[in-house]
């Protein structure tokens, strides 16, 4: 009998393991799929030459940015929205702050405790930094910097 409780404690436990891991890696494939076709997109519009990150921006509009080198050797962002076309929005990384820079005029003005993700994207037209933290009360935030100079766009505090 005490085999027969091992076994089955065992057998849930393994089953309980393996069903987490695939609803995790189903729910992470959609993700993957779309950050490897902005690669794509970023590469044959001729905008990159070579990828070297992707991250998704979350602002009005969902997009992927695509960090990478243009054929001259620039370092660029691109935006790659859902909407194809010919070519998308850029930027050269030397022309705004960095993503460090934004997050340290952040830090001077607000109560940052953990920082979720900054992500670099366009809203309204015009490349913005979204900073996602947790405030020391533990709320969620989320500010939006101009990527050309790190002028406070947008505040949604204490979630």
């Amino acid at each position: 009998m005490w085999n027969w409780i091992k076994f089955i404690t065992v057998f849930l436990l393994s089953l309980a393991s393996v069903i987490t891991i695939l609803v995790f890696y189903n729910a992470y494939k959609p993700i993957a799929t779309e950050e490897e076709k902005a690669r794509e997109v970023a590469i044959k519009s001729g905008q990159l030459v070579t990828v070297q990150s992707t991250e998704i921006f979350n602002g009005t509009n969902s997009m992927v940015t695509v960090f990478g080198k243009d054929q001259e050797g620039n370092e660029k962002a691109v935006f790659v929205g859902k909407n194809k076309q010919e070519r998308y929005d850029e930027v050269l990384l030397a022309d705004g702050i960095t993503a460090k820079k934004a997050l340290d005029v952040v830090k001077k003005e607000l109560d940052v405790q953990k920082v979720m993700h900054v992500s670099l994207g366009v809203m309204e037209e015009d490349p913005m930094w979204e900073i996602a933290f947790k405030s020391g009360n533990g709320q969620l935030n989320y500010v939006y910097l101009s990527f050309k100079n790190g002028q406070w766009k947008k505040r949604i505090l204490n979630l």
